[in-house]
């Protein structure tokens, strides 16, 4: 996922993602808390996906709401119109003194994040990119079509072997030759929703200390955002 702005036509709608609209056992006594979301399979949301939650906060003195990242929620199931999901906090956010409750609540908005290991971008031998890829892009382009939001926010990240710089700039190629394809393959996406950074190795997920680990450091994360 970890989150961090651009214009989208005229001609789609406001930015309207997917909230959680009912908690199932909200004193976590017993089960694990279940959180319901109001929209589902229509709007490309599928069990096994992992979505970013945000809330609502409006900072003192700002007549402006702002986003804020709270954690992430794994869909167990999803028909349509609805779907549910289990959420885990994410523990910087909820260092935040601004987050007073420190799990998902009723009203939070949820958006997925697309994490794709490097390694199976482009097919062997080849510079095109996979066929498995190529689908979760469809997902992206399916849920901008159902949502209108009006950023895109790619991130190339390397592992760290090899040259600082040049890991840096890897990961700066590797966002931008995603940039490039989803505005080529998709007319709802247009060159001034995306923007592009490259990490190079300064954002590991998992330790560097094994060569699955470092696999798992090579990836593009792609965030949807307004």
């Amino acid at each position: 996922m970890n989150i961090v702005l651009g214009c989208v036509s005229s001609s789609y709608a406001e930015f309207d993602p997917p909230r959680i609209s009912y908690v199932a056992n909200p004193d976590g006594r017993g089960a694990e808390r279940t959180y319901y979301l109001i929209k589902g399979l229509e709007s490309s949301i599928n069990m096994g996906d992992a979505l970013n939650v945000y809330r609502m906060k409006r900072p003192r003195g700002s007549a402006l709401a702002v986003r804020v990242f709270i954690g992430t929620m794994v869909i167990v199931d999803s028909q349509h119109g609805s779907a549910m999901g289990h959420f885990t906090a994410d523990e910087a956010a909820m260092a935040n003194p601004s987050i007073r409750h420190h799990t998902a609540m009723m009203g939070d908005i949820v958006v997925p994040i697309l994490v794709i290991n490097s390694g199976i971008f482009f097919e062997p031998g080849t510079g095109d990119i996979g066929p498995n890829v190529a689908q979760e892009f469809d997902r992206i382009a399916d849920f901008v079509k159902s949502f209108s939001p009006s950023k895109l926010i790619i991130e190339g990240h390397t592992d760290s072997d090899g040259d600082e710089k040049a890991n840096q700039a890897l990961s700066e190629l590797l966002a931008e030759e995603i940039n490039d394809y989803l505005i080529y393959s998709y007319e709802e996406i247009t060159p001034d929703m995306i923007e592009t950074h490259g990490y190079g190795e300064t954002r590991p997920i998992v330790p560097r200390d094994t060569p699955k680990n470092k696999a798992l450091n090579r990836r593009i994360e792609i965030f949807i955002w307004e």
